[in-house]
């Protein structure tokens, strides 16, 4: 390629070859061409004229006709796939699932294994890896990884609740697609009278919930511990529509949702629209640090004032067992109960505007 100097020469510049790794999205994260430079006079440059190397190159760069700095990134981008391994490989197996990538996801845990055996961060991207598999309609493998984390992972233990719950939450997936959704709904009720883990049994609660909630009343939620104003307990609201936004104050992605919802709140609270943001207790408070009650609940409302300011007149709902009811292990999880108290919709994930304008909007068109 030809670059223009500010000394007035032209480079010539030819890749030689190009040094990459992929990102967690499964897409380039860095590119670089290893470029060989040669210089020649502005407006003399043809293919006919002669080229001379430039001879102030260390002399590897010299040697290999490499620029020292693309040298440099060159080292750089082939050992970072190593420090992703050894550090990310949860990061790098997720990037690899979102891209239909299975496979490498396997390698780089398999070589994990090698390297530092099977530790935490190692069954947790089996986990993964079961969930991904799955997802990808590849039933045998997803098979094979549930059966390898339960033998790794034989009951509930506080470290290694998340790959745990992973292999449950497949293996009911599994017989949901082999047997039913009554096989699936028996097996996972079996685990959650097992489950003492709050967020085990809610991750258990969601999936049943995905089989079974919508088309239910409405579980109970307690207002007792609030944030905010004031709430009505559900049966209350009868004869208008409720939106629960089941949200956590250390999650992302919920403070993403936070301006797509505050425009949803806007738009419908005059027709009628009921919004609640019911959460728990998780024993922290901020960056994580264990916290009392008391102190979980200051930060939670301090975080809802400041992340939400467009909702601070939504109650801010506490309560541990009401979360576990509806399955908030994914957040935030959405819930729409219709004007007799139905469970109309039920999703363990965010949702864009236009998508809870849709639900909202054909739940509201109903008459009273």
């Amino acid at each position: 390629m030809k670059v223009s100097m500010p000394d007035g020469t032209d480079r010539v510049e030819t890749a030689h070859f190009v040094a990459g790794f992929v990102g967690e999205n499964g897409k380039v994260a860095a590119c670089a061409p290893i470029l060989r430079r040669d210089f020649q006079p502005r407006n003399t440059l043809s293919r006919r004229s002669p080229i001379r190397p430039q001879m102030n190159h260390s002399p590897l760069a010299e040697r290999s006709r490499l620029h020292p700095r693309a040298l440099a990134l060159v080292f750089l981008l082939l050992g970072a796939p190593l420090l992703t391994k050894a550090a990310e490989l949860v990061s790098l197996v997720r990037g690899k699932i979102s891209a239909g990538d299975v496979q490498t996801g396997l390698a780089a845990t398999e070589d994990y294994r090698h390297e530092k055996g099977v530790d935490a961060e190692y069954l947790n991207a089996i986990g993964w890896l079961a969930r991904g598999a799955e997802m990808l309609r590849q039933p045998e493998l997803a098979a094979q990884l549930v059966a390898e984390l339960r033998r790794e992972i034989p009951e509930e233990k506080k470290e290694s609740l998340t790959p745990y719950g992973a292999a449950i939450e497949v293996e009911g997936r599994l017989r949901a697609a082999r047997e039913g959704s009554a096989a699936a709904h028996k097996y996972w009720e079996t685990e959650l009278a097992k489950a003492k883990d709050a967020g085990l049994r809610g991750r258990i609660r969601k999936n049943l919930n995905l089989l079974t909630l919508v088309g239910q009343p409405a579980p109970s939620l307690a207002v007792d511990d609030l944030s905010g104003p004031p709430a009505k307990a559900l049966a209350e609201y009868r004869g208008r529509p409720v939106l629960l936004f089941l949200w956590a104050h250390w999650c992302g992605d919920c403070r993403a949702q936070g301006a797509s919802l505050t425009r949803i709140w806007e738009k419908y609270a005059s027709q009628g629209l009921v919004l609640l943001a019911p959460t728990r207790y998780f024993g922290t408070a901020a960056e994580g640090k264990e916290a009392n009650p008391a102190d979980e609940k200051a930060h939670l409302a301090k975080v809802w004032q400041e992340k939400y300011p467009g909702l601070r007149d939504v109650p801010v709902v506490i309560d541990n067992p009401g979360a576990e009811r509806y399955g908030a292990a994914a957040y935030p999880t959405f819930v729409l109960i219709d004007r007799a108290g139905r469970v109309r919709s039920y999703a363990p994930t965010r949702l864009s505007e236009a998508e809870l304008s849709r639900r909202l909007d054909e739940v509201l068109r109903e008459k009273p």
